[in-house]
């Protein structure tokens, strides 16, 4: 029996304001409701899906209760989906099994540029990271293949569906479009109408981004750390840190001087929507980047790349 509303997985705070951003943008034209499915397990996710339940949803959207794997029930063949990462291995996993009628994909940061070059190229589905690591007759590899293949199908039938905060002009938008897909563009106005403001970020300060990098193991922390203090020297800061930075590491700048922790209970695009103040941001190469340049548009603030020179311990 066809699953009776469109349901909606989402794996990352990101995903789920872009699966909010689809709800309000298509409230008019859905003729089934949205039920957003949260992935358990990450606190922020959690966080700000109380949060935005709390501040009011789309009409006609709801936020269902987290669940740890995919509910394959929910993800039947012949229903409609919304996802926000077709790079995941559950999605990935789910579609191997099952089609839907039509596929929704919504933003998980720039990947999606990824994601179009990858379906365009005809090339199988994998993160840089995996792309380089995993052998070509692997088990995730085929799945990553198989997952290429349906979203190519589902393009060209029709049926496939991307909501981005890509501008219409960007390069991977031309190559969605030719492949089939139906494009639409949201500028994050959900997200502002609900942020906090910048409420939490003392006044005056500097807002340093925190990065994934540390905990993936890309950069030493010794080398975020510098940067940091050397930041500091400059002005006093408001650091607000990536959802994955370790604790021993955040309190180690806490510690710091002229430099404020901000915790992070939701991402920081809605951290900072709706501010009514410029806000001087700052960050290392980010998808927050472009993210916080669209949701803080109009309002005089500065999205920039921190300064790339060595920094000193």
């Amino acid at each position: 029996m066809p699953v009776p509303c469109t349901t909606a997985w989402v794996e990352s705070p990101l995903q789920l304001l872009g699966a909010l951003e689809h709800a309000a943008l298509t409230v008019d034209e859905r003729d089934q409701p949205l039920a957003i499915v949260p992935r358990a397990g990450d606190t922020q996710l959690e966080r700000t899906a109380a949060h935005v339940h709390d501040r009011g949803l789309p009409q006609a959207a709801a936020i269902g209760i987290e669940r740890r794997l995919m509910p394959w029930h929910r993800f039947a063949a012949g229903a409609e989906w919304l996802v926000g990462d077709a790079f995941s291995g559950l999605v990935q996993a789910r579609l191997a099994r099952a089609v839907p009628d039509r596929l929704v994909l919504v933003d998980d940061g720039a990947i999606t540029r990824r994601l179009a070059r990858l379906l365009g190229a005809g090339e199988p589905l994998l993160r840089p990271a995996r792309a380089a690591a995993d052998g070509p007759n692997g088990l995730r590899r085929a799945l990553a293949s198989s997952t290429m293949r349906t979203l190519r199908a589902l393009a060209a039938e029709g049926r496939l569906d991307v909501t981005t905060y890509l501008p219409p002009a960007d390069p991977a938008v031309a190559s969605l479009l030719e492949l089939g897909a139906r494009v639409r563009h949201h500028r994050f106005a959900w997200t502002r109408e609900h942020g906090l403001a910048a409420r939490d970020v003392p006044e005056g300060r500097r807002i340093v981004l925190g990065t994934a990098a540390v905990a993936d193991g890309l950069i030493e922390a010794d080398e975020q750390s510098g940067l940091v203090r050397r930041l500091a020297r400059e002005q006093r800061l408001a650091y607000l840190p990536h959802r994955r930075e370790p604790e021993w590491f955040l309190r180690a700048l806490a510690r710091e001087r002229h430099v404020e922790v901000v915790p992070a209970a939701v991402p920081v695009e809605l951290a900072l929507a709706g501010a009514l103040r410029p806000l001087d941001v700052v960050s290392r190469p980010s998808s927050a980047i472009e993210t916080l340049s669209v949701v803080l548009e109009g309002t005089g603030s500065s999205v920039r790349l921190a300064d790339p020179a060595p920094v000193a311990p």
